[in-house]
Parts: structure tokens; sequence; C-alpha cells
């Protein structure tokens, strides 16, 4: 009897050992790591501690990128080697193409699939159709000659870039339409569930381009079809604060090396943001993180955005 007796107090106690080492274990979750269960957007300071290198780049790099501006104002390098593919062949069967010749950067093409598969699960949708992508200067030229012909030089550039300032140069952005059965195409819009793009696109690093409210910055009139890969940390902010490109860009320009950064958390995957200007040489020492990934992008104005990811 008191041999069970013994027995069934430790067995009373090893249980609450462990429902206490649970707890403890919850608690430190909670407070130690609380990027796992958070999202924000905030600055920070960098520290005294130094845990950076300097990484030579060429100047010439501001023009190419994720981040890159090209609008009215700054215009596409074309000296940048182009690395479209068509996307009739790298694409899945959750969207469409309107033919073999379109073309777009690999990483949109994979962002896409990514997006419009999760769209296709979520709502059902497996007709949008990618019309239009990627266009050399004399294809633009032709566009907007066309548009000017038929509706004069002030309203064509409401609507089509002036050949070498279109994002369509990029290889980074796609005009969205919605396939119909007999092969026509249809104006895209965010009505109904085709409204689960514009809602979800952050996710997978693209932004609605131009939006009816930012046309008097952007310059363009509202084209809910005109999609922009930039990537997920800056789609995100983008899309949680209502700003555009232009205005993302400016904001960025705030937090340069050495001073502060943008702290940010998007359900656990944690990033730095900073911007380093572009030297007057032929290169730039770019200030880098020892460890961990990293991307750099131009801004193809005056400098480059680090992005680090923890």
């Amino acid at each position: 009897m008191r041999q069970k007796k013994r027995k069934k107090r430790k067995l009373r106690t090893g249980r609450l050992l462990l429902f206490f080492a649970a707890v403890i274990l919850v608690f430190s979750l909670l407070f130690q790591a609380p990027s796992l269960f958070s999202e924000y957007i905030r600055e920070d300071t960098f520290g005294a501690l130094p845990m950076y290198r300097t990484k030579e780049i060429s100047s010439d790099e501001i023009s190419s990128g994720e981040l890159i501006l090209v609008n009215g104002s700054y215009s596409y390098s074309f000296a940048q080697e182009d690395r479209t593919v068509p996307i009739a062949s790298e694409k899945n069967n959750a969207w469409q193409v309107k033919d073999e010749v379109i073309r777009l950067l690999p990483v949109t093409i994979r962002q896409m699939n990514k997006m419009f598969r999760a769209c296709e699960r979520a709502t059902g949708i497996d007709n949008i159709s990618v019309i239009s992508a990627y266009r050399d200067y004399d294809y633009q030229d032709g566009l907007f000659r066309d548009r000017v012909n038929s509706d004069g030089y002030y309203e064509a550039i409401r609507w089509v870039a002036v050949p070498g300032y279109s994002e369509h140069h990029t290889g980074y952005a796609a005009d969205l339409a919605i396939a119909g059965e007999e092969g026509d195409t249809s104006t895209f819009t965010s009505e109904g569930d085709y409204g689960w793009v514009e809602e979800n696109a952050w996710r997978y690093g693209f932004i609605r381009r131009f939006p009816e409210n930012k046309t008097a910055i952007t310059g363009i009139a509202n084209e809910p079809w005109h999609y922009r890969y930039v990537g997920k940390p800056h789609a995100y902010i983008m899309h949680q604060t209502g700003m555009c490109l232009e205005e993302y860009e400016e904001y960025v320009k705030s937090y340069r090396y050495g001073e502060k950064y943008i702290d940010l958390n998007i359900h656990g995957d944690e990033y730095k943001i900073y911007y380093v200007p572009a030297s007057d040489g032929e290169t730039t020492e770019l200030p880098v993180p020892l460890f961990g990934a990293y991307t750099v992008s131009g801004n193809n104005i005056d400098g480059f955005i680090v992005t680090e990811k923890d």
C-alpha cells in the first residue's frame, strides 16, 4: 500500500512538473519571441556594435532591381541585359497568357504562379490572363504613337507612358484581363471574386501600381489591371500604409544607413530596410550585413535600398 501511494505521489508530482514546464515554455515564447505572434512596421536605430561589412557595387546598378522607379520623370536604362523569358513556358495552369511571345522576368513569373494558384484555390478563378508585359522601346513607341493619333497627345499620356519611361520595360510589370471562353478578354477590375488579387497581391510581392487616388502623383490614370512586382516586404508596407511606389521611394530614403532603419515583422518574418545614397564615382561602397540573407535594389534615382531578412 505504501509503495502504491508513493508511486501515485510521484506520478502527480511528475504531471505537475510537466504542466509548469509547459507554462514556462509558453510564456518564454510570448515574451522572448513576440515576433511569432505579431506584425508591425516601426523604426529602430543602428546599434553601436558593427554587424556590417562593405561591398563595392557599380554605381550603374542604381538602375536595376525590384524597386527601380520608372515613370514620367525617371527613364529606364536599356543598358540592362534583357533577362526576360516567355511566360507560356514557365507558368502553371492557374492563369493564362494572351500569346507565346509575352515575356516577364523569371522572378515575376514565379511569384505570379504562387499568387494565381492561391487565388484559384480561394475563389475557383483560373481565367485571369496577362495580356501585356515586357515591352522594348520600339514596341512602346508604337503604342504611344497610335494613342496620340487616335486621342491626342495630352489624353495619350494619361494612359500610355512615353517610350523609355514605361514600367513595362522593366519585366516586373504586367497588365491583367479576364479571359472569355471564346478567346476574347474583358477589362480586369477588382469586382467580385477578382477582388482577391488586389487584397492579397502583397503576399506575393505585387502592388496595384496606378490606383485612382494616386493619379496626381503617378501621372497615370486609374489602372486596376496593372500590377508591379516589388518584393513582399515592400508590397506589405505599401498595402498597409496606402502609399504608391513614388511615395514609398521617398519614405525609404528617410531611413539612411547608420541612422535608422525600417524594422518590419510580417507574421514572424523579420526584415530590416535601409537606404544608401549612391556615390559620385564609378562604384559605391555599400554596407551589407555580416550574416544572414539580404537583397539590394537600386531606386533608379539616387541610391540603393538594402533589405535584410533575419
